[in-house]
């Protein structure tokens, strides 16, 4: 997978043997690339030491935490290798269900990315002669391989499995899918009302097998009005983008009253390394494609194994293949066992510490001339915040956006405390602007509850600090 980099803790050589099992059913995107060390996003997720992390994709690390947790998975799997899928499933539904509900079951997924094909599969096995349409909002601020899967297009170079890809091609032949994009935002920034939109495009395509996929918890944290779902008549197949997983189980059950999946993730608030995902399926769909032919779920043999498919499906899981991917399991241990350690801090705590934090970040940024907060703020999610960066008089583009990104996560810093280097949201384009994100996730918010209040927000604002001075920095200029 790579070159090793060099790790700073006591027990380094056990730690690059036993943890290195999270790098393993990865594609390309968070695969260590052996020139430099790091993957995609300018990280080593077993690197981890002297790390602040401020990222809102999937950028994250193994942590001091999540480090032992997975070390006591490997332990358990030597020993009894058996049970850790099905463990997974209980505790994930534990901890999104309410006392005595019962009402989704759960498709594992080797990414978030790879989860956008399962409607496809599902529309396919619904509506096996109609084509698909694929209702796509906030495209642009969706990761690249969600969009290139929404269109039943292969996005990876290789699988789960370790198989060769041919990125751009189909998954299958009956995976061929129409995408009607709307944008999540217009030219001035402004976040874009889809309601209208959506329900005409329905309209159009009564012929079609239709999927309205939906986010809620985009890039800059859009959370999109889902209400009018329940005014919609028309067999709508309802997919709904919550990788963020910034919401509440509240939100959930809401989702799933609509009939809605819901795509999660553990790699991103949740801050286990990428990647792990899993949709949500509610048991009224469950039903529905239990009782038909699985033909047309043939597509996802490429993509899933058949423990990521749930035995109420046992028609699609004849269809795919036995396989055991520790990877998935290791990074699904890291993530649900910071799920539970958040879950255990009282609601008001937690949301009262994100808007504090984020009310910092807002009048911190809105203090400089550097920065300027895009549009829609108060109405995004509060644990992201997104700006614009001024060097002088003007703005920077996106590839000034990714200079100054790299120089920040590449570079090692002074100012912080316990922390020496640096990892935030990656730059994202609307229109012809250019953002960047600062996010904090589960790991960050237990810590921050650690720190006494009068110096909680101290790295943040050495963080700001730091933005300013690379934003003045003449490599910031034209």
């Amino acid at each position: 997978m790579g070159v090793e980099v060099q790790l700073q803790s006591c027990e380094d050589t056990r730690m690059r043997t036993d943890l290195s099992v999270v790098l393993q059913g990865v594609d390309e995107r968070a695969a260590i690339d052996p020139l430099t060390g790091r993957n995609k996003y300018h990280v080593h997720p077993l690197d981890f030491q002297g790390l602040f992390n401020r990222g809102s994709c999937t950028n994250s690390t193994l942590n001091d935490d999540s480090a032992q947790v997975v070390e006591r998975l490997l332990g358990r799997m030597h020993s009894a290798p058996g049970g850790v899928r099905e463990d997974h499933e209980a505790r994930l539904k534990s901890l999104l269900h309410f006392p005595g509900q019962d009402r989704f079951e759960i498709f594992f997924g080797p990414s978030g990315s790879d989860l956008a094909y399962l409607p496809i599969a599902f529309a396919r096995m619904l509506h096996p002669t109609r084509p698909i349409v694929n209702l796509l909002s906030c495209p642009e601020e969706l990761g690249s391989g969600t969009l290139v899967a929404a269109e039943g297009r292969v996005f990876m170079n290789r699988n789960q499995f370790g198989e060769a890809m041919r990125p751009g091609t189909p998954l299958h032949p009956a995976a061929a899918t129409k995408v009607l994009r709307f944008k999540a935002r217009n030219e001035a920034g402004a976040i874009n009302d889809h309601r209208g939109s959506i329900r005409e495009a329905i309209a159009a395509h009564r012929d079609h097998a239709v999927i309205g996929s939906l986010v809620i918890g985009s890039k800059s944290g859009i959370e999109e009005n889902v209400d009018f779902i329940e005014h919609v008549s028309d067999d709508v197949l309802w997919v709904v983008d919550l990788c963020q997983f910034r919401n509440s189980k509240r939100l959930v059950s809401k989702l799933l009253d609509f009939g809605c999946m819901i795509m999660v993730t553990g790699s991103k608030f949740y801050e286990a390394p990428p990647f792990c995902g899993a949709m949500l399926l509610p048991r009224s769909l469950v039903d529905r494609l239990a009782a038909l032919d699985a033909g047309g779920a043939a597509m996802l043999r490429s993509v899933f194994a058949r423990d990521d498919c749930p035995r109420s499906l046992p028609r699609i899981r004849q269809l795919l293949r036995e396989h055991v991917g520790p990877g998935l399991l290791a990074r699904w241990e890291a993530a649900l066992a910071e799920m539970e350690a958040f879950d255990a801090i009282a609601d008001d705590v937690t949301r009262g510490l994100i808007n504090d934090w984020n009310a910092f970040l807002v009048r911190e940024l809105s203090s400089r001339d550097a920065f300027e907060l895009i549009p829609g703020q108060r109405i995004t999610n509060p644990s992201i915040v997104s700006f614009r960066v001024r060097h002088g008089d003007r703005y920077l583009g996106k590839a000034e956006l990714d200079g100054l990104f790299r120089r920040l996560v590449l570079g090692e810093h002074d100012g912080f405390r316990g922390y020496h280097r640096v990892s935030i949201g990656q730059p994202v384009n609307y229109g012809d602007r250019s953002f960047i994100r600062l996010a904090i996730g589960a790991h960050g918010l237990r810590d921050l509850l650690a720190l006494p209040s009068e110096s909680r927000y101290c790295n943040d604002l050495r963080l700001i600090e730091l933005l300013e001075e690379l934003a003045n920095a003449p490599a910031a200029g034209p």
